[in-house]
């Protein structure tokens, strides 16, 4: 065979070698044109479809929710000298009045009308509020009533205008390892959202407040972050962002928001009376420490330190009365015992289990509306055993 021929036969060999990889490719390929793969993509479809979901869950709870949630800057009422005289006496000078930013915090409609909800430390000791909705529209608002017991404070928006309002959630319902989701506006940095878990529900005994029920949460909340909603994963307001525990200042994951059950009672008093009438038992309760229980040999109670005179316990308890049971619950420590008086309102009987010397009796007594500022005796929030941060 010549060198040409050879050459010839090599080239067409080539050929009919490329043309067979190409077929074999195509036919094994992602597909010819127009057609379905025949080899599936690959993806964990164990897990993939469960994760997509939980994601369009929280994304549909947090877009539902955010346009509810507002920013209110409060502002102080300054006197300033103003550099210009009076015109009739030159020795005079003006004194102009400005409001001046002074703190900002979180807030939320509960009502189409503009209520809004939000912390009593929130507005405390302010003069003038500015709101600031999901829009970026803006409102002066007016306080229209506190509750310092619970650290909660109602403002509104006085305008013909239909505000999107959060929901609040069966307290029952929330459970220790629920989704919290945390909407606020943390260092004013507004529509800011964090999520973590339900650390613990109607926690009491934390020392904040006189009427405590929180729920404790691992979500981000700081400065800011106070009188914002916590939501579950439907959107709806599990709790009142209120504090943290915190050495150092900065969030460690122990944060606490004021109960729904608590928030939806509360501020429904306020709309409706302006103010919250709370049952006034009229004692000075008193830890039982592990001496005292060893010595008088119970494993829970607490103790009547004081009677106060003309109120619903006066002649009925005694100090040195251990107060076991209210309504029929046990109660271990104080706030247990002041969690069942709360829970009631003015003029309802108190069923109460005594133990007085060494007779256990049952003293039956009608609670009382309570006397005004009394909630001046609340614990001391500045105590450098308890390291606080309202937020």
């Amino acid at each position: 065979m010549n060198s040409g021929k050879f050459f010839l036969s090599l080239f067409a060999a080539s050929v009919v070698a490329s043309s067979l990889t190409a077929y074999l490719t195509t036919c094994s390929g992602p597909g010819r044109q127009g057609e379905a793969s025949s080899v599936p993509e690959r993806k964990p479809a164990a897990f993939l479809p469960g994760a997509d979901r939980l994601q369009t869950e929280f994304s549909e709870a947090i877009s539902k929710s955010m346009p509810a949630v507002v920013l209110i800057t409060a502002q102080k009422r300054i006197g300033v000298m103003s550099p210009y005289s009076n015109i009739y006496d030159y020795s005079r000078r003006r004194i102009d009045y400005l409001d001046v930013p002074s703190g900002q915090g979180s807030g939320f409609f509960i009502r189409e009308d503009g209520y809004i909800l939000t912390n009593y430390h929130v507005v405390r000791n302010q003069d003038s509020f500015w709101i600031t909705t999901h829009s970026g529209e803006e409102f002066p608002a007016q306080v229209v009533g506190i509750d310092p017991p619970t650290d909660l404070a109602l403002l509104k928006i006085n305008e013909k205008k239909t505000f999107p309002v959060l929901k609040f959630a069966d307290a029952d319902s929330i459970e220790i390892g629920h989704w919290a989701i945390a909407i606020g506006a943390p260092f004013s940095l507004s529509r800011t959202v964090t999520v973590g878990i339900v650390s613990n529900k109607k926690r009491r005994g934390v020392g904040m407040n006189l009427h405590e029920s929180y729920v404790q949460t691992d979500a981000s909340i700081n400065p800011g972050n106070s009188g914002g909603p916590l939501l579950n994963i439907r959107g709806e307001v599990i709790g009142v962002n209120d504090f943290i525990l915190s050495p150092s200042g900065g969030n460690i994951g122990l944060s606490f928001a004021i109960s729904s059950d608590i928030a939806k009672k509360v501020s429904d008093e306020l709309i409706s009376r302006g103010h919250v009438e709370r049952p006034w038992l009229g004692i000075v309760m008193q830890a039982l420490d592990r001496d005292a229980r060893k010595q008088l040999k119970l494993d829970h109670g607490v103790a009547v330190a004081q009677v106060f005179r003309g109120s619903p316990a006066a002649g009925r308890l005694r100090r040195g009365d251990i107060i076991l049971k209210a309504n029929g619950k046990g109660v271990s420590a104080p706030y247990d015992l002041q969690g069942i008086i709360f829970s009631l309102s003015p003029g309802a009987s108190l069923k109460l289990e005594v133990l007085r010397g060494s007779t256990t009796q049952e003293v039956t007594l009608t609670v009382q509306k309570s006397p005004r500022n009394w909630f001046r005796t609340s614990p001391d929030q500045q105590s450098e055993s308890l390291p606080v941060r309202q937020l």
